[in-house]
């Protein structure tokens, strides 16, 4: 998305968009009542700085999405509006380019190994014995875990991309980050995300994103913020996650950054150049903190900075009813009325109605709907997570395990 000010002082919006990509087709009518759409789908750089040009050239740049980010950064360069380099925005969209970029900035991660789509598993030579199973099978460059696995060893893995088949994208290999056994029989899951802004170089954490556990396929089933952390391990994560943005050579933009607690301290999962889905709902309910606002004065250069994260009154929450992992039809839906009538539960959204049919490789997009809040204490917190995962049902046809 583009921001262009006007004369008056205001932002008129510009919008980019790869209408190629079926989501954002969708969204065309949508985003045209709020300004020019400009289909950037088939262009290559030039192009798109041509359309540009006149009459719509830009003072500043900002994106929700890591789809097309680096072409962004292209044209943000060539414009010189503050945003992330192309190095930088490659590394952000480009799991295995991460990986890397950290590891040169002797960050510890996993053990890392492309998968192009015509590669089986004997191919993989760099599966010998050093590579530490468990591992994690992911797309190279994608969001919501979609085509994201859990993998217990090299038969398991074949087994894994005969079912993607040879039209999936790159994927990457990595051992699994092994979980903190100290935080076995937690209510939330060993891992959180840190939202932060980075302008004119100087890093903000403005939250601490707590999770519920995984559902299989590391399907997202609810997070909210403030993460329940204590002192501790909330300096231990900001420190990890200041030291992965500086290293991917972040100076401008928004960061949604994932951290998993393991037995030999925090570790990172991902750094995501954009806001975390959720995230504004969620950080608006806890502390009033305007979120997208704040990134549209980002990008027009704005120097916006935080000594520490925001101080909160209520827990900003989003959960996820998540369907099993096998692929099937959804042929009914029983139990809403005992979430929308309780106080807190602000809107209930059904993403999947009956009739739909769900595909089980389509990761945390798949859910059956969405439930956001706000709670006055944890304890309220987790009471909504039942009421939603014990009184609404979903039954299934068509059920295909395979």
């Amino acid at each position: 998305m583009e921001i262009t000010a006007s004369a008056a002082g205001l932002c008129d919006l510009v919008w980019l968009v790869d209408a190629s990509l079926p989501e954002m087709h969708q969204m065309l009518e949508l985003l045209d009542r709020f300004g020019p759409v400009v289909d950037i789908g088939g262009l290559d750089i030039d192009a798109i700085l041509k359309d540009l040009s006149s009459p719509y050239r830009p003072d500043g740049m900002v994106t929700y999405l890591d789809a097309n980010m680096p072409t962004f950064a292209a044209v943000a360069e060539a414009f010189g509006l503050p945003f992330h380099s192309v190095r930088t925005a490659i590394a952000l969209t480009d799991k295995f380019e991460q990986r890397r970029q950290l590891r040169e900035a002797g960050i510890e991660t996993p053990t890392c190994v492309l998968i192009e789509p015509q590669s089986t598993a004997n191919d993989l030579e760099l599966l010998d014995s050093s590579f530490c199973w468990p591992a994690v099978l992911k797309p190279r460059s994608a969001q919501g875990s979609r085509y994201t696995f859990f993998v217990k060893d090299e038969p398991h893995l074949e087994g894994f991309l005969s079912a993607l088949g040879p039209s999936r994208p790159d994927m990457v290999l990595e051992s699994y980050l092994d979980d903190d056994k100290s935080r076995s029989g937690d209510t939330y899951a060993p891992y959180v995300s840190v939202e932060s802004v980075v302008a004119h170089g100087v890093v903000s954490h403005l939250a601490l994103t707590g999770r519920f556990p995984l559902a299989e396929n590391f399907r997202e089933t609810g997070f909210f913020i403030p993460a329940a952390l204590n002192e501790g391990d909330t300096a231990s994560v900001l420190d990890l996650t200041s030291s992965a943005i500086h290293a991917l050579g972040v100076t401008t933009g928004c960061l949604h950054t994932e951290i998993k607690f393991t037995s030999d301290g925090p570790r990172v999962i991902e750094v995501n150049g954009r806001v975390g889905g959720g995230v504004p709902e969620m950080l608006q309910r806890a502390s009033g903190l305007p979120l997208i606002e704040m990134t549209l004065k980002l990008a027009l250069n704005a120097e916006i900075h935080f000594d520490r994260p925001v101080s909160t009154n209520r827990i900003g929450y989003r959960f996820f009813l998540q369907p099993p992992a096998f692929s099937a039809t959804v042929a009914d839906i029983n139990g809403i009325d005992a979430l929308s009538d309780y106080p807190g539960v602000d809107t209930i959204t059904v993403h999947q109605r009956p009739g739909a049919d769900l595909d089980w490789k389509d990761g945390s997009r798949n859910h059956i709907m969405a439930v956001v809040g706000s709670a006055v204490d944890y304890d309220e917190l987790q009471f909504v997570n039942r009421l939603l995962n014990e009184e609404v049902t979903v039954t299934y046809a068509n059920v295909n395990r395979s």
